[in-house]
């Protein structure tokens, strides 16, 4: 997306106290749409997990692959449930490089990711960004933005990119896939990427999450096999539920030397049958 300068996106009444993911995030990615203590936490971050800038941008570059794949498949409406800061290219620029009719809603709870998505979609038709919790589905779905913009008896592409795993309850977690998934039709697809707890980086994905605590919206990491069962009843696009950086690759980029593991995020694309 394009960038405005700091004094227009800073809304009031913003806790700059404690680091926020979406900004942590932004700033991992290059972005400037971060505070001094977002900085200082991705300082103690890299500590902890030496690979958290391949982390952040194998997701960004999946969410990317994901979306455009998903554009092909047809998707012409696209919710990004806890889109975070819009760093680089939005889902809506995605998705109308393969159809300009294309309708996208973003949401997110934090205040500053809100304010400048607003910026950015200033003038821009069919896209809107909600202030919400993406565990709440009911608000979210029932939000005037989200029915302008989105006709739910048409197929959506629901988006959970790096964003899951900041619901701490497991069930609830579990409950908003799942209640999304039952309010769109067959045809509608689900691109997720979440932090796992399997692998060979156990300690560095403990050690981040045990430091997100400190943060406004401390995150859980969680096992394979819970992440794929959010995908029962999908019909699951290949290659399957694998590490962000492994997920149709584009050949010839190649962002980390280390194993997949090193991506840390589990992710997969599936379609409502």
């Amino acid at each position: 997306m394009n960038t405005v300068s700091a004094g227009e996106w800073v809304p009031r009444h913003v806790d700059v106290q404690r680091a926020n993911p979406a900004r942590v995030y932004d700033y991992l990615l290059g972005g400037n749409r971060n505070f001094a203590v977002d900085r200082e936490f991705a300082r103690r971050a890299v500590e902890a997990m030496p690979w958290v800038r391949d982390l952040a941008r194998h997701n960004r570059r999946f969410l990317g692959r994901a979306v455009r794949y998903c554009a092909a498949d047809g998707a012409r409406q696209f919710l990004d449930l806890g889109s975070g800061m819009p760093t680089g290219l939005g889902v809506h620029e995605l998705a109308r490089r393969q159809d300009p009719t294309s309708r996208v809603v973003y949401v997110d709870r934090e205040p500053v990711a809100v304010a400048h998505c607003e910026v950015v979609l200033a003038g821009v038709p069919h896209a809107g960004v909600v202030e919400a919790d993406l565990a709440d589905p009911d608000h979210v779905l029932g939000h005037p933005t989200t029915r302008r913009l989105l006709d739910l008896d048409r197929p959506v592409a629901v988006v959970l990119a790096s964003s899951l795993h900041f619901v701490l309850d497991a069930d609830r977690a579990a409950a908003t896939v799942a209640a999304y998934l039952d309010a769109v039709p067959p045809g509608s697809h689900l691109v997720l990427s979440h932090l796992a707890d399997d692998g060979d980086t156990g300690r560095e994905v403990s050690d981040l999450v045990e430091l997100s605590k400190t943060t406004s919206s401390a995150g859980v990491a969680r096992s394979r096999e819970w992440i794929a069962g959010l995908f029962d009843g999908l019909e699951v696009v290949e290659p399957g539920l694998v590490y962000t950086s492994q997920w149709r690759p584009e050949e010839g980029i190649s962002l980390v030397t280390g194993p997949p593991s090193h991506a840390s995020l589990l992710a997969a694309v599936g379609r409502k049958p």
